[in-house]
This record gives C-alpha cells, structure tokens and sequence, in this order.
C-alpha cells in the first residue's frame, strides 16, 4: 500500500509539472509580465532608468571634463605631428659649405669651421676622429666643397688629399 500511494504522488508531481511547462511554452507572455512586475521601482515599463537629477549633473560635467581632455590630446597630438614634420624635413635637408683652410689652422680651427658651417654637429667628436687617425698632419691648405652628408671618413680624406 505504502508503495503504490508514493508512486501516485510522484506520477502527480510529475503531471503538474508537465502541465506547467507545456502552460508556459504556449502562454510565456503571462510568465514575463509577472517578472517584469517585479522588477526595482527605478525602471518603468518602457525599459528607461529612473536617476536623480544631482547624479545627473554630475555625469554631464564628467562628460564635460572628458570631452576638454579629448580636445587637449588631440591639439597636442596634431602639434606633435607639425613638430616631428618639420624635424624629418631639417634631417633631409643637405648644406654645403666651402672650407677654406689657411695656413697654421688646426684641427680645432677646421673643426670649429666644419660646425659653424652646418657640416657637422660636434666639432669636438671631429677633432678626436683627426687625432685618432693620425692624419692631423697630412691636412691641406685649399679650399674643399663640402656638404653635410657626408661622413667623417669622407671629409677628412678630402681635406688630407689637398684635391
């Protein structure tokens, strides 16, 4: 007896249940009303939120303060782009320069000259290429066309050929 009365209660879970799912697969409508009722006091039907008006203003002067932020990076970037433009073309650009060495110049003369002409940027990195050479005393009285493309090696065996 015992066994066949669980067995019954079971079988009528199991009914209720079934009848249940097939009610909620043809009417979900009813099922989605009742968990769209019971949702916070902060939304409304439409699906709008609900915010105070001092959350309100703040969000607006964070979107403010973002929005000067964005105009400041994009001015600094676009001055960074003429800066970087303008250096690129200062590095392609080639100057020439004539060096006339006169008799009793040294190589802190010529290298002195090199810089002021544009031909090199260090005079004292120059004068210590000569000297480590060795070539400080086989440098030419003339005048030499050089320009400032050219390397170090270039221009000392220009000016030490005497051509």
């Amino acid at each position: 007896m015992m066994k066949s009365t669980i067995r019954s209660l079971g079988i009528g879970f199991f009914l209720a249940g079934s009848i249940m799912a097939i009610n909620n697969q043809f009417n979900p409508e009813k099922t989605t009303a009742s968990i769209s009722s019971s949702k916070s006091s902060a939304t409304d039907q439409k699906g709008t939120v609900v915010i105070k008006k001092a959350e309100l203003n703040t969000l607006k002067e964070e979107a403010a303060d973002a929005k000067e932020q964005l105009a400041k990076i994009q001015t600094d970037y676009q001055n960074l782009k003429k800066e970087q433009s303008s250096k690129s073309n200062e590095k392609n650009k080639v100057t020439s320069y004539k060096l006339a060495i006169k008799k009793g110049m040294g190589t802190t003369e010529v290298s002195e000259a090199l810089k002021e002409g544009g031909i090199i940027k260090d005079a004292a990195e120059f004068e210590r290429y000569i000297i480590n050479e060795d070539k400080a005393k086989y440098i030419q009285i003339g005048d030499y066309p050089l320009t400032s493309d050219m390397s170090n090696e270039e221009i000392l065996k220009i000016i030490t050929s005497g051509k």
